[in-house]
């Protein structure tokens, strides 16, 4: 029989208070897992993660969630990016803030890597910050950037050495990051969150060195070319939705659904396609070929 996790984690606290040989172990299990946002507000743990490096280095899972509404003070920052430095061990990481200033003490130190680090989740633009703070994981395989930029800015083009992030193989994101992330890389899954997929970008993100099974985009052309490159493309494929930003007349109907039928033949691995248009006009197809 298991007991409830708060019973076992007032345990381990009431160990680390009366027996010291045993202290260390409680508190590696304590810090295990941290996550901080609008329901479990605990400033000072921050600040007991920056001024402890060895208790910051037991932190396996570390997620903090600030709402963009939230006063959160300059100094603030400057304590969660200390005790980020500190944090080496991490397997797991979600920072969602308004800005990657938390990240300018990390990258600015060459003795701070992340050789543990396997998912990365942020909610700021994908810059060159981050792109440094990338380079401090070398065995990364999941990265989330939940930023769509605005359609008035165009963001600059980033030169991504192959070295980074080598064994990257899940990618949710903006365009403009998968363009610059997915040739080169062992990806598997790409979801696209902005931007126009044109045959031309099909092509270009498909020079993976391994074989998309997942991949989700948006396209204001009409959907069948653009399905078309897919199909010969990412042949490898199980699951694909492509969402139409435009309404086209060649949407599957009774009429159009052989046509598609047959482009989506070429992919012999594929279990489902889901098409909609702006319309909200939904299309699935789930195939055992």
């Amino acid at each position: 029989m298991s007991l409830p996790q708060e019973l076992l984690d007032n345990d381990l606290l009431a160990l680390t208070r009366t027996s010291s040989s045993l202290s260390h172990i409680a508190q590696r299990h304590l810090f295990t897992t941290i996550s901080l946002g609008t329901t479990t507000k605990n400033p000072l743990l921050v600040v007991l993660l920056a001024r402890n490096p060895r208790l910051a280095r037991c932190v396996r899972s570390f997620q903090i969630r600030l709402e963009h509404r939230s006063p959160v003070f300059k100094s603030f920052y400057n304590v969660l990016a200390t005790a980020l430095a500190n944090m080496t061990g991490l397997t797991s990481l979600e920072l969602y803030l308004r800005s990657s200033s938390v990240l300018h003490k990390i990258i600015d130190d060459p003795d701070v890597v992340y050789p543990r680090l396997r998912q990365f989740k942020c909610s700021f633009p994908f810059d060159a910050s981050v792109v440094r703070f990338l380079a401090k994981t070398p065995n990364l395989s999941s990265l989330s950037l939940d930023y769509i930029p605005s359609p008035s800015t165009t963001p600059l083009p980033l030169c991504i050495p192959p070295a980074i992030v080598p064994h990257l193989t899940e990618l949710a994101g903006p365009l403009h990051a998968a363009m610059d992330l997915v040739p080169g890389r062992p990806l598997a899954s790409v979801q696209l969150h902005d931007g126009d997929l044109t045959e031309e970008i099909v092509e270009t993100l498909a020079n993976t060195t391994s074989s998309l099974v997942f991949f989700s985009a948006s396209t204001s052309s009409p959907p069948l070319p653009v399905l078309r490159t897919i199909s010969y493309s990412m042949n490898k494929l199980m699951y694909l939705r492509l969402m139409s930003t435009q309404n086209f007349l060649d949407v599957p109907d009774k009429v159009s659904f052989p046509v598609y039928f047959a482009a989506l033949l070429v992919i012999a691995h594929v279990q489902l396609f889901r098409h909609s248009s702006s319309m909200s006009q939904t299309f699935f197809t789930k195939f055992s070929i």
